[in-house]
């Protein structure tokens, strides 16, 4: 494209000072060669500044070319005056010039045809018109171009302002991504290593796998199974394995109805507690729930331990309550586990080794909290537990709770239907039942006293 359009301007220059053709030719041809030198120097160039120095000398070199056919001429009204205001045009308004170069590439365009026009006004005085009219149109084209390049700039950095906004916003979507998706690996990974309710205490940011430990007050639970080694050595394998999937299933699925943690699996027993990570104001009470209901379950799944057990499915449960240390124990780089370091769960173990089958052994500070609820407790007397040998042991056995599955079992509640609900005594002492999530209570059908409701029951 420069070779035929530096050719159209030759042949203006051939028509109009044909004594000029192969000088302005020659001038013309000049052209190129500055192009491709200039396109092979920016290639070497990685400073803008340096950058800043090429677009400088190649704009004024443009620039002499027109000057020197100016001063060939000698003519003020020549109209090669015009090739100048390209030159600014292009150069000025499209460069990415800082103000200093703006200035200095200015200078160098239009001060050489200002000497000569000068000097060529005093010399022959053809008119003082074309001279001021050329300065006057000079200064409007730098104007001009200093406008054109205002905006050009805003409008680039705008452009640059937002692609560079464009990116971050990309690459924090990108972390995002990376991020949620890290954690839902990790989350996912969880849940085959802890608890439910400890996977959505990290999902919520209640607790976090790199804490410290933390000093709680727990209810621990330990289950163990009767005689299990003899029905192990028995049995065949795939009846065990069977078996003790039902046991484990009816169990957990149990403790965690009632918000309890499982901590660790002893051969064929679970220790579990509760109060922590979910926290519960009732959690003793929930456990003592739980451990009812399992060992009732179990007892309800009496023909199916009877074909593949061949015996009833008679367990062995301790419960005690106490502070605790509870957390995340472990290498972090290997393997990590939510557990609890304290007495109560020893203790669990211990009143689970010296239980009747069917048993339910808990300890005297349960038995406390237990006295006047809908609980029935009987003592069993002083017991040495190994361990702790050094204390007062006054075991006592938690024989039933007033069943709230039967008293309740059509009752739920409309806003937790899952919530587990319990009989209590309203204001005005009727019986009713309260969800533990939200204290909703539902009172008896007829008369909303205890004994109207007991005597439905009876009928």
């Amino acid at each position: 494209m420069t070779i035929p359009l530096f050719l159209v301007f030759w042949i203006v220059d051939v028509l109009n000072y044909p004594q000029y053709k192969y000088l302005f030719g020659g001038l013309r041809l000049l052209v190129i060669p500055l192009c491709i030198s200039l396109q092979f120097i920016l290639k070497k160039i990685s400073k803008f500044e340096d950058l800043q120095k090429a677009a400088t000398i190649y704009i004024f070199l443009n620039a002499t070319l027109i000057n020197i056919m100016i001063y060939q001429i000698s003519d003020i009204s020549s109209g090669y005056y015009a090739g100048l205001n390209l030159i600014a045009f292009g150069g000025l308004s499209f460069i990415p010039l800082t103000n200093s170069y703006f200035l200095i590439s200015a200078i160098s365009i239009y001060l050489p045809y200002l000497l000569i026009s000068s000097s060529l006004f005093f010399a022959q005085q053809p008119g003082t018109s074309i001279f001021f009219q050329n300065i006057f149109f000079i200064t409007g084209s730098l104007i001009i171009c200093f406008l054109i390049r205002f905006f050009n700039e805003k409008l680039r950095m705008k452009q640059i302002q937002a692609q560079y906004n464009l990116e971050q916003e990309l690459k924090s979507r990108e972390e995002i991504i990376k991020q949620k998706t890290a954690e839902s690996v990790k989350l996912n990974q969880l849940s085959a290593q802890f608890s439910p309710q400890v996977v959505e205490a990290i999902k919520n940011g209640k607790i976090n796998l790199d804490e410290s430990m933390r000093r709680s007050q727990i209810c621990a639970i330990f289950i163990d199974i009767v005689n299990s080694t003899e029905r192990v050595i028995k049995l065949d394998q795939d009846k065990v394995q069977m078996t003790l999937a039902r046991f484990l299933d009816t169990v957990l699925t149990t403790f965690l109805k009632y918000d309890l943690t499982i901590d660790k699996f002893h051969g064929d027993g679970v220790l579990a507690f509760a109060n922590s990570p979910v926290t519960r104001q009732d959690f003793i009470e929930r456990t003592c729930m739980a451990a009812i209901e399992a060992r009732q379950l179990l007892n309800n799944d009496r023909e199916f331990y009877i074909l593949n057990w061949k015996s009833e499915m008679q367990v062995r449960i301790g419960i005690s309550v106490g502070y605790a240390n509870v957390g995340f124990y472990g290498d972090k780089k290997y393997f990590k586990t939510f557990s609890a370091i304290g007495a109560p769960l020893p203790f669990a173990s211990r009143l689970t080794s010296i239980a009747q089958p069917n048993q339910i052994l808990i300890d005297a500070n349960i038995a406390d909290c237990l006295s006047g609820q809908n609980f029935t407790t009987k003592i069993i007397g002083e017991r040495i537990l190994k361990g702790f040998d050094d204390d007062t042991n006054v075991v006592h056995e938690l024989v039933d709770q007033i069943s709230e599955n039967m008293l309740g079992q059509n009752k739920k509640c409309p806003n937790h239907p899952d919530s587990v609900l319990y009989l209590d005594t309203n204001d005005k002492g009727h019986f009713v039942f309260k969800c533990r999530e939200c204290g909703f209570s539902e009172a008896d059908l007829e008369s909303e006293t205890g004994a109207g409701f007991f005597a439905k029951q009876v009928q």
